[in-house]
């Protein structure tokens, strides 16, 4: 639309030349009148299409069409009118919570593109969002429409959770916004904490009670396990210590299903247990798609000689610095990519089978040192199925042969102990002399295809 044509029309709206429509905006008693031309509504606006294309009942003795919205504010709807008549909205000049109270009416009015519009502009101007996207959370939440808007709000709120969990706003939140959150796999928040918080929330804002009453009666306890019972499953439970478990979660334990209970007592007291119940993964990600945050726990109790898994905080970051399926399987790009890197961590998949198998080097790898081996008594050999993580053998390097532990060749890709007992010649085809020598043998196959690969850098956290 020309310049010409958007000062005409524009002016048209503010002159109400010819108008016959009538919208009466707002709720008593700050009922406001706004004019428009039926022309213009059908044409721009798929509601009104609607609306004006029937015989609409209620007229005014002059013939105008009466429209009652009070529902929309009237700020609200000037913009709304503005953008029909000339497709213009002036961001600048209105704050957040009426740019987003236009994106409701548009939902209303059926407004797909300045629906689009909207969203986009505040999804890219992170003032507006970024410091309270709980309201405007609160705003759109049951609005199947914007769904960009809503992933946005949740991407911050992801990333800082303290907005939302430590506002005062939280305990008075509707149960779908807790919904919604919870179900993030990105939360960067501890589950005790989640559990804690969504204690409060559950008796503060919608039973009333406190969590700390041991008094509930039998009807308080029904009616808070009804109402928790579809939280369960978004809270990863093992991901909680058991020190917190035992302190925080237990004391309330008629609030959890017995099999569940029953498996986070088996988790936290059998040596190497694993969870057996299909419960969500850790919300902690690792970019590995060989392996889960269950294995890399198994990685860091093994790199650490520890008896017991860590149930949270992982000591250690794993990097990853290639994959073969993306990057190549060639030693040329793995020395490119993990030389010098320091502690690293390979993991390969044996073509047709669940069988996981690799080795931890804590030392760099080296093709400037073709040829050469390189002396820890750290590293270890290991091998799982997949399916099955108490499948899991480690095999540590032999005390009598730690000078042959680590084996770097320019034309090699990973390489452990002599002979080799894992022996990547730079393609997919490795194969292992792993008999108990230079390694405590876990049955490697003395020839083998991999289908994938990840090396990853092992960092100990500050």
């Amino acid at each position: 639309m020309s310049s010409e044509v958007i000062k005409d029309f524009e002016s048209a709206l503010k002159n109400e030349d010819n108008c016959d429509v009538i919208i009466k905006v707002g709720e008593d008693p700050d009922v406001k009148e706004l004019r428009a031309h039926s022309f213009v509504l059908r044409a721009r606006c798929p509601y009104f299409k609607r609306a004006l294309s029937n015989d609409w009942k209620e007229k005014d003795d002059d013939g105008n069409f009466i429209f009652k919205k009070p529902n929309i504010p009237i700020e609200v709807f000037q913009l709304t009118l503005r953008y029909l008549y000339t497709g213009i909205i002036d961001y600048d000049q209105y704050n957040k919570d009426v740019i987003v109270q236009c994106l409701v009416a548009a939902d209303e009015l059926g407004l797909d593109k300045l629906i689009e519009q909207i969203q986009e502009y505040l999804t890219n101007n992170d003032e507006f969002l970024h410091n309270d996207p709980v309201t405007t959370l609160e705003i759109i939440h049951l609005h199947e429409s914007f769904q960009s808007l809503k992933d946005y709000c949740l991407e911050i709120i992801s990333e800082e959770p303290s907005i939302l969990f430590s506002s005062e706003k939280f305990p008075l939140l509707e149960k779908p916004i807790i919904t919604m959150v919870l179900q993030r796999d990105d939360l960067n928040m501890e589950e005790i904490d989640i559990w804690e918080s969504i204690l409060r929330w559950l008796f503060v804002h919608y039973l009333k009670i406190s969590k700390d009453d041991s008094t509930w009666s039998s009807e308080d306890l029904i009616n808070v396990k009804q109402t928790i019972k579809e939280y369960i499953p978004l809270i990863r439970f093992y991901d909680i210590s058991k020190e917190d478990f035992y302190l925080k979660v237990y004391p309330y334990k008629d609030l959890l299903p017995q099999d569940l209970l029953n498996d986070i007592l088996r988790y936290h007291m059998v040596p190497d247990s694993i969870p057996t119940l299909n419960f969500k993964p850790s919300r902690r990600k690792f970019k590995s798609v060989l392996i889960n945050y269950n294995v890399f726990k198994l990685f860091a109790k093994w790199i650490d000689k520890k008896d017991d898994y860590y149930t949270q905080n992982i000591p250690y970051k794993f990097t990853l610095l290639l994959r073969g399926t993306r990057e190549g399987f060639d030693a040329a790009t793995f020395h490119q990519l993990c030389d010098y890197k320091g502690a690293t961590l390979v993991v390969a998949k044996i073509k047709d089978s669940e069988q996981i198998i690799g080795g931890y080097n804590p030392l760099n790898w080296s093709s400037s040192r073709s040829g050469q081996y390189s002396t820890t008594n750290d590293s270890f050999l290991f091998k799982f199925d997949s399916s099955n993580l108490n499948s899991a053998k480690i095999g540590r390097v032999s005390s009598s042969y730690t000078s042959n532990a680590i084996y770097d060749n320019v034309s090699y890709g990973p390489t452990f102990g002599g002979g080799h007992d894992l022996y990547s010649p730079g393609n997919t085809s490795w194969c292992s002399s792993n008999n108990g020598t230079y390694y405590v043998s876990i049955n490697i196959p003395s020839s083998f295809t991999i289908d994938e690969y990840e090396v990853f850098q092992v960092v100990k956290k500050s």
